[in-house]
């Protein structure tokens, strides 16, 4: 055999080697990418059911009650929910009165006594009761923005997310509430919250103005 020819063959073989050590790289780059992305997916739904578990661990009687208030007072108008966002004292109808009690309850029993009416406006509620109202009304959407903050920066499933809150999105009395606190207290305090309603509303029908 010349020399030649051997020479040749090694060289021929050094560039078999080198081509399948560069599919063999390729093939574990291919694995290894396919791994993290299985792996990214999984940790984003694990993301979304802890986002979900915070609103639900924080989620209250009184909260639910809240909630009930302020659905019910801005279909009557919607400028009560503003006077309490300002800690100004509402003229509250009497309408209102089984929620303000559900609520009051809950910080001061001892008051409940004295809620009445008078003149078709209920008497009694104090500034006490609109900072609790207030504060609950604020560590709602706290709790709200800080769930759909995963949803916003894309750090968890974010359809997981939107079938878990979608009745944020609904045209119903359990979604009125959140829309109206929102635009009480100003979409650049919860830019996550105000980014998951507008992306819903290209599937909604408007809702209407509030006045």
């Amino acid at each position: 055999m010349e020399f030649g020819s051997v020479s040749e063959i090694v060289t021929a073989l050094a560039s078999v080697v080198m081509a399948l050590s560069v599919i063999v790289a390729a093939l574990q780059l291919s694995e290894s990418r396919a791994n993290w992305v299985t792996e990214n997916k999984r940790l984003k739904k694990q993301a979304a059911i802890d986002a979900a578990k915070i609103y639900i661990d924080n989620k209250r009687p009184e909260t639910d009650l809240m909630l009930q208030f302020v659905n019910n007072a801005c279909h009557l108008d919607s400028r009560i929910i503003q006077d309490i966002e300002k800690f100004n004292l509402p003229r509250l109808p009497v309408s209102l009165l089984d929620d303000v009690r559900g609520c009051v309850e809950f910080y001061d029993p001892a008051a409940l006594g004295s809620l009445a009416e008078k003149d078709g406006f209920i008497t009694g509620v104090t500034a006490k009761h609109i900072i609790q109202l207030r504060w609950l009304m604020i560590d709602y959407l706290n709790t709200l923005e800080t769930v759909l903050t995963y949803w916003w920066q894309g750090t968890a499933n974010e359809r997981l997310l939107e079938l878990e809150f979608a009745f944020l999105r609904a045209q119903s009395d359990s979604a009125r509430p959140v829309r109206h606190l929102v635009e009480c207290y100003g979409e650049t305090n919860f830019p996550a919250i105000a980014a998951f309603l507008r992306a819903g509303a290209a599937r909604q029908a408007p809702e209407p103005d509030f006045h």
